[in-house]
């Protein structure tokens, strides 16, 4: 474990927790890591969920699925993020979506009951990782409404330019790599593959942006 414990510190609720006090924080939260190979399930749909996940390596996706079959890519998760906390923290008996990995993963796994709860010991860092907790909360629900603003738009050209406008803020940058394959896009950006490819081939011939694979760069002229 202790080979993690520098990508713990990038870890949202570990801030502001000094490294020494890793060791005993990890046993305090009763923390197990598992290991998973490519499209292995971490949380199934409609089960319930105790525990949050932090991934250590690889990178997963969390997707939901409708009626017919129809799949959304809701998040794309890769090392140091954080998953699981709102459906174990809101105790639901059966969550909407799942956790499917995309790569090898090793998930570090810590129960949502431990870490909310002050233990007997009165650990110091506690009061700190329960800050932490209710931060990332709150930042997650702001991405979410983010997300929402991009699901609003109403053409597939819209969703992109919201979607590619995010990314420039977020990356500090017009050059960015984004973490999804074409259809994996379209099913983030709940549109139809081919209409995105149209799409995405038209705002090149126009000089928007260009892009090689998943590689991106904006003519930020274009979307002022």
């Amino acid at each position: 474990m202790k080979d993690y414990f520098e990508l713990l510190k990038t870890v949202a609720i570990f801030e502001n927790i000094d490294e020494s006090q890793y060791d005993s924080l990890l046993g305090c939260l009763g923390a197990r890591t598992q290991e998973y190979n490519k499209n292995d399930i971490i949380f199934l749909a409609e089960s319930r969920v105790s525990s949050v996940g932090i991934i250590l390596s690889g990178s997963a996706q969390i997707v939901k699925e409708d009626v017919m079959g129809n799949r959304t890519i809701m998040s794309e998760l890769s090392e140091g993020d954080i998953f699981g906390e709102a459906f174990a923290c809101a105790n639901l008996s059966r969550i909407p979506v799942t956790v499917l990995t995309t790569t090898g993963c090793n998930v570090l796994f810590i129960r949502f009951s431990r870490i909310v709860t002050t233990c007997s010991s009165a650990c110091s860092f506690h009061s700190t990782l329960i800050k932490n907790m209710l931060q990332l909360i709150a930042r997650k629900n702001i991405l979410l409404n983010n997300r929402m603003d991009i699901l609003s738009q109403r053409t597939t050209r819209e969703k992109l330019i919201a979607y590619f406008a995010m990314q420039m803020q977020k990356h500090g940058s017009n050059k960015f790599r984004i973490p999804f394959s074409r259809d994996e896009l379209a099913d983030f950006l709940c549109v139809n593959r081919s209409a995105l490819s149209r799409e995405l081939s038209s705002m090149r011939d126009e000089n928007m942006l260009n892009y090689n694979k998943n590689e991106f760069e904006i003519n930020k002229n274009s979307f002022n």
